[in-house]
């Protein structure tokens, strides 16, 4: 008796787990058909709405098969559903309402252990790796940005106390003489077109200057103003002298000196003002740096 009672159990719930079965998949066909007409009337793509929805392009394509046994359990399936409708401006939650799922019955104390668990699915996985890989692509940009924009800063300051100090110099040489004023303009045409303002000759002093970058420049030959300017950076330039000649640089690191054909060296740090002194007598150079402000 207690035999074929258990049989016509087991008999019974089988029953109704097919019947079950057999109502999921019906109304996921229904379900499929109904979002894959919207889909192609809309003329959207099945790849753009994985995109949106972050679902692979299998498991859409399953739902709007209605192939039951290539999805996941009924719940998740009815996740899907709601974000793969919502993504196309559906009611989410009718369509996942119109799938069924079991209905667990109710328990007075459950008991819950670590196989009772949800486990993940490659899908949890998948949008797990999303997630990191855009966290850390965002993270990297802000950083690699407030680096630039700190050195961009650094810059920035450099050159305004460079104009600052050019400014200054240019304030001392218009209280200068006039007879010591030249024009500062056919230098600087001169400096960029390559050419030299000086005549060969064989005078004591010679100084050949190259920038590295732009910088305000001022000579001075024998006690007179020879020249005064902005060069541009790859601007070489010979001067010669009989007694003395002064070079007064605004951006020193940016410019490399090279006296009678000796080894070019670098005048001084970056955004310093130096003045060097090149007299016939000593052959050497005597240097000092003008003090800001």
């Amino acid at each position: 008796m207690t035999k074929n009672l258990f049989f016509l159990l087991f008999k019974t719930t089988k029953k109704k787990q097919h019947s079950q079965e057999a109502e999921r998949s019906q109304k996921l066909a229904e379900i499929g058909v109904k979002l894959r007409d919207f889909r192609e009337k809309e003329s959207i793509c099945l790849e753009k709405v994985a995109v949106v929805t972050m679902i692979r392009r299998e498991i859409l394509q399953a739902i709007e098969e209605g192939q039951l046994d290539q999805l996941p359990e009924p719940v998740y399936t009815q996740g899907l559903i709601k974000r793969y409708a919502e993504a196309m401006g559906l009611d989410g939650a009718e369509f996942a309402d119109f799938f069924p799922i079991e209905q667990a019955a109710p328990r007075s104390t459950p008991k819950i252990s670590w196989q009772d668990l949800p486990q993940l699915r490659p899908m949890h996985l998948y949008l797990f790796y999303t997630f990191l890989i855009i966290f850390s692509v965002n993270s990297l940009s802000q950083l690699m940005g407030g680096s630039l924009t700190a050195k961009s800063d650094t810059r920035t300051e450099q050159l305004a106390l460079q104009q600052q100090e050019i400014a200054r110099l240019a304030a001392e040489f218009d209280r200068a003489p006039a007879k010591q004023k030249v024009d500062i303009y056919k230098p600087l045409e001169a400096a960029r077109s390559n050419k030299s303002l000086e005549k060969p000759g064989n005078k004591p002093v010679m100084v050949s200057v190259t920038f590295k970058e732009e910088s305000w420049l001022q000579i001075e030959i024998d006690g007179k103003m020879e020249f005064e300017g902005v060069l541009p950076s790859g601007t070489q330039r010979t001067w010669q002298a009989k007694e003395k000649l002064v070079v007064v640089a605004g951006n020193a690191g940016g410019v490399l000196i090279a006296f009678n054909n000796g080894q070019a060296e670098q005048l001084g740090d970056p955004g310093v003002v130096k003045e060097v002194v090149f007299k016939a007598d000593e052959l050497n150079l005597s240097e000092k740096t003008k003090n800001e402000g």
